[in-house]
């Protein structure tokens, strides 16, 4: 009888450690890191539903991540069209974009950190949340190309464990401001804030 306890135990144990593992909260890969993340999400004042989990392809995700560009804002501004993500950062978070919207939670969005451009001792982050409603990829940036010492790299990482960004609280940027391409479109009033149509030929 106590075998039999003992044994259910165990096979109990091993069900919940490999459940725990398929709905993992954190995807990494280096300095790339994807999260699932409880944030309230609003749209004209009325809170938005999320179609998740939700099933994208990876060839889906990489032409989008390859599509999204912006211009700089300020005085020392570039005046050409700057792509966001390079070709090896998008290659790391693709698999773990994909892996996390196919066992999101229904309040659940997806957040992307990813840091392009290395230098010594520095870097430029990236950061969004993505999420589908409505028959659409949702992606809204917070940073882009921010600037990062790696101090500052590691008291983010300290200061997370207190405060979560919501970039959907965000209109604009200072420095930065997203320019849509074929197939995609700001939502009104933002300028880091886009939404891709999932049943855009272009993407297929």
């Amino acid at each position: 009888m106590k075998r039999t306890i003992l044994l259910v135990g165990i096979v109990c144990m091993m069900f919940s450690c490999r459940l725990y593992d398929i709905h993992a909260d954190t995807y990494k890969d280096g300095l790339i890191t994807v999260k699932h993340e409880e944030l309230p999400v609003k749209r004209d004042g009325q809170r938005v539903q999320f179609d998740h989990p939700y099933k994208l392809s990876e060839s889906f995700v990489t032409k989008v991540l390859a599509d999204i560009y912006y211009k700089e804002k300020g005085l020392f501004k570039r005046k050409e069209t700057l792509r966001i993500f390079q070709d090896e950062e998008i290659k790391k978070l693709v698999p773990l974009i994909v892996q996390a919207f196919s066992v999101a939670m229904p309040t659940q969005v997806i957040s992307a950190t990813s840091y392009s451009y290395r230098m010594i001792l520095s870097d430029k982050k990236n950061y969004c949340i993505l999420f589908v409603a409505d028959r659409s990829l949702n992606i809204v940036f917070g940073s882009v190309h921010k600037f990062q010492t790696f101090n500052d790299i590691m008291s983010e990482k300290k200061r997370y464990l207190m405060t979560r960004e919501n970039p959907a609280k965000k209109r604009r940027s200072s420095f930065w401001k997203l320019i849509p391409s074929a197939g995609q479109q700001l939502v009104p009033d933002h300028e880091n804030w886009l939404a891709i149509d999932l049943s855009n030929e272009m993407y297929k």
